[in-house]
């Protein structure tokens, strides 16, 4: 027997998501360093139940989206020329190993070599 499709609470503006009272899911995630429990405690779920609300409104995880959104940000900030170290401690990363991995499964090339590519002298 399968459960009633509960309705979700988040809809899509563009590239914003956005619960009903308002609130940026992924500007709350970057407040707290994309961290998923924390982002479910904030929004008053259990971490199973932002997922499946996640899932249902996006079609990603919350890690998979946050892990996205970081990425995003990642070249955003590549491209404007701020250090790569700083952006991985910006982004929340505590070892910037972590940062070079997330970026290149991201992007398929290293933190450098997306540097190059977007910032050639």
């Amino acid at each position: 027997m399968s459960r009633p499709a509960t309705p979700t609470p988040f809809h899509r503006e563009g590239a914003r998501i956005l619960d009903k009272s308002g609130v940026n899911l992924l500007q709350l995630a970057e407040q707290n360093n994309f961290n998923v429990k924390k982002v479910a405690e904030i929004l008053g779920f259990t971490v199973i139940q932002l997922q499946r609300h996640v899932e249902s409104a996006v079609g990603l995880k919350p890690k998979d989206l946050f892990c996205n959104h970081r990425a995003l940000l990642a070249k955003r900030m590549i491209s404007e020329g701020i250090n790569l170290h700083d952006i991985s401690e910006k982004l929340g990363y505590l070892y910037y190993s972590h940062f070079c991995t997330d970026v290149k499964k991201f992007f398929g090339i290293s933190p450098k070599q997306l540097e190059r590519k977007l910032r050639p002298e």
